[in-house]
């Protein structure tokens, strides 16, 4: 699991000689859960199943729904009485600053596993090749010390991916190790166990309040735009620039109420008619 372009699926393509759907460009490449299951005698007497997973900045899906998919793979593997033997967390190493999406793919993942079962995580950096060792070293450091220190300190183990087969399985080796000893993630238990609904459970509700203040940011630069709006009038060319850039503002808060309410969290309507009132006046003015 990771962010799009960590390079999740370049690792399973190396690592298994199969071609995993790598991308070479922003757009992501995973956007369904892949499953890629291999023999490794030098390595393990036990196959190996590697999953495959869209992060949730995908460019073809909303982080929603990646969530449900995610959630419905694991709910139907804990059915089956199928639990992971680990996750490895991809994080790209030339990355100047955790913020933004790597940060919200770190929380979702915590979330989404819960303390229990971060004995079972590789937090792994990945595009070593585009730092100087100097940099890439006191990045890792800032990792392990901020970011990953909570996971580490419950059992997480952390290491190097530089494109190479030996580092891929030097990664793997620690999830080999203690191949059965597999562990059942938070939101399988929430779901499963507690017949807990998905927007209930503790990965739905960190989503939620991250597309609660998404919304509501977009609302207030939305009101900006407006106020702007009324200032420039009789300026043709502003009213139309401001239009603009009202009208790609719109496209993005409408996909943010659509997984809210893809969700049934009523507050999308709430805030959708709050929006609607500011700007009905104005745009049919404008019109």
């Amino acid at each position: 699991m990771g962010p799009t372009g960590t390079g999740k699926s370049t690792f399973i393509s190396i690592v298994t000689g199969i071609e995993a759907g790598v991308g070479h460009s922003l757009n992501s490449c995973t956007s369904t859960i892949n499953n890629v299951k291999l023999s490794f005698p030098a390595y393990s007497e036990c196959d190996i199943v590697f999953v495959d997973t869209p992060g949730f900045d995908d460019t073809n899906k909303s982080d929603v729904e990646i969530l449900n998919m995610i959630a419905d793979w694991l709910q139907k593997r804990y059915r089956q009485e199928i639990l992971l033997s680990g996750l490895v967390y991809f994080h790209r190493i030339s990355d100047n600053r955790m913020a933004g999406t790597p940060l919200k793919n770190l929380d979702m993942f915590k979330k989404l596993c819960g303390d229990n079962a971060f004995g079972n995580v590789i937090l792994a950096t990945s595009m070593w090749d585009e730092v100087d060792i100097e940099t890439g070293i006191a990045r890792e450091r800032e990792l392990a010390e901020k970011y990953w220190a909570g996971m580490l300190k419950c059992g997480t183990t952390m290491g190097r991916f530089t494109g190479t087969r030996e580092s891929a399985f030097s990664l793997l080796a620690p999830l080999i190790d203690t191949a059965n000893e597999r562990q059942r993630v938070l939101l399988q238990e929430e779901m499963v166990d507690m017949h807990k609904m998905l927007r209930a459970t503790s990965a739905g509700q960190s989503l939620f309040s991250k597309m609660e203040s998404l919304v509501r940011h977009r609302q207030e630069v939305l009101v900006k735009i407006r106020d702007e709006m009324r200032r420039a009038s009789g300026d043709s060319a502003t009213i139309m620039a401001l239009m603009a850039e009202y009208m790609q503002l719109k496209v993005k808060l409408d996909t943010a109420l659509s997984d809210m309410e893809a969700m049934k969290l009523p507050v999308g309507q709430r805030l959708l008619r709050s929006i609607t009132r500011i700007f009905e006046g104005h745009t049919a003015r404008a019109g």
